[in-house]
């Protein structure tokens, strides 16, 4: 692919002035921030609406019988509204708030292991994971004695419906699998998955962190049982994220945490619980960080996702291609589709060490083994750069990057 392929969305020319962080120097530089897979920074109205919700309309909910309590209900209901739209989930009571993907997924893996596993079970998962969708699915099958099986991805990073089928067996009872990966930004055929998937009664659980803030989702077409995503990495604040689940499986499950907010009947002998969502969101919730979680929905869906993918898969191949063209780069992992992250390496240089001298220049670039140490070892790696884009980042960012990155080689 030819760079002047390359043509910027003038739609997105002024996107990064909604966002009051890159007003701040860094070093006395002018702020690159390509770490928004590990966190996304948030824009003018998210920040906003968090101040206005303390200010105007902060009670407890779903509590209160007083004007406040029934504003801030209606205000947190409102975003589940807009989850359920965004994701395009049958039923607002199949969004389920959480404090973030990490805990979705340790909430879907301890309800599944009460009642749908039992001993000689298998749970698949990939290499790719994040540490998060591996570690419950240890935790599940040590203490019911089930089976954790890996898929393994082709040399390029790829993770095929031929490899899941490969695995399947009549004691499959869940696949686990991220839609995007976080270390390489693979795009999995989690449709073609799903669907296979159920033609076996087996229960799918999609770690959609990455791929929610770069690509349009819908779970009735993706056909998932579970779907989570952390609403830091949606331009939205930290501490929420969202547990979509299926109604019929979601009512079949005991709760996860108990207290206030999701029971019906308490004795001192025996409690009822209340039906989901709030079954499952025992306790104040994060009430400000939900709400703001739907002006950062506002805020994407007002661009469109269409576009939001076209730009990340636009500048993720511009900063691929360039990076290709240094004889000084390994690039880790070839994925037939990616987007939104690239893993490499500087030859002659440590990771931690160009992300401390790229620091020094505004650039804040992610150096690690990105929770997938799995994915690491695989690739034979202990830590990588990771350059991952978000809608705020053009071909300026790009290439201001480069060129530090070329100018620093003198030091090694």
């Amino acid at each position: 692919m030819k760079l002047d392929k390359f043509k910027p969305c003038k739609s997105f020319e002024q996107i990064k002035k909604q966002f009051p962080i890159f007003k701040t120097k860094v070093n006395g530089k002018n702020l690159v921030y390509l770490d928004s897979a590990a966190s996304a920074q948030k824009p003018d109205v998210v920040i906003e609406s968090m101040k206005q919700v303390y200010e105007n309309k902060y009670a407890n909910v779903h509590r209160g019988i007083y004007y406040l309590s029934q504003v801030a209900t209606d205000a947190y209901e409102s975003s589940r509204e807009k989850v359920k739209s965004f994701l395009n989930a049958n039923y607002t009571e199949e969004i389920i708030f959480t404090r973030g993907a990490t805990e979705g997924i340790n909430l879907v893996a301890n309800c599944l292991m009460k009642k749908f596993i039992s001993e000689e079970d298998e749970v698949i998962i990939s290499t790719l994971e994040h540490h998060s969708n591996i570690i419950p699915w240890q935790i599940v099958c040590e203490q019911k004695n089930a089976n954790l099986l890996e898929i393994k991805p082709n040399a390029n990073g790829d993770i095929t419906l031929e490899d899941v089928k490969k695995l399947i067996t009549k004691n499959t009872k869940v696949i686990a699998l991220p839609h995007i990966t976080n270390s390489l930004g693979s795009l999995l055929p989690i449709k073609e998955i799903c669907a296979e998937a159920n033609k076996h009664n087996i229960i799918t659980v999609i770690d959609g962190c990455q791929a929610a803030p770069h690509i349009p989702v819908d779970v009735q077409d993706l056909g998932c049982d579970f779907y989570v995503f952390s609403g830091h990495k949606l331009y939205g604040p930290s501490g929420i994220g969202v547990l979509f689940g299926k109604r019929s499986i979601l009512e079949d499950l005991d709760p996860y945490q108990t207290g206030g907010e999701m029971i019906d009947f308490v004795s001192i002998q025996k409690s009822t619980f209340a039906p989901i969502p709030h079954k499952f969101e025992a306790g104040t919730p994060n009430i400000v960080g939900a709400i703001s979680l739907g002006y950062a929905i506002d805020f994407v869906q007002k661009i469109g996702m269409s576009k939001i993918k076209n730009h990340s898969i636009m500048i993720t191949n511009y900063l691929l291609e360039k990076l290709k063209n240094d004889g000084d780069i390994q690039l880790i992992g070839d994925p037939k589709e990616r987007i939104s992250i690239v893993s490499f390496l500087y030859k002659g240089a440590h990771p931690h060490d160009l992300a401390l001298l790229l620091d020094k220049r505004g650039i804040a670039l992610r150096a690690g083994h990105h929770c997938a140490q799995p994915a690491m070892r695989y690739f034979k790696v202990d830590t990588t750069l990771r350059a991952s884009v978000g809608i705020y980042n053009d071909f300026d960012d790009v290439n201001y990057f480069l060129e530090n990155l070329n100018d620093i080689k003198k030091y090694f």
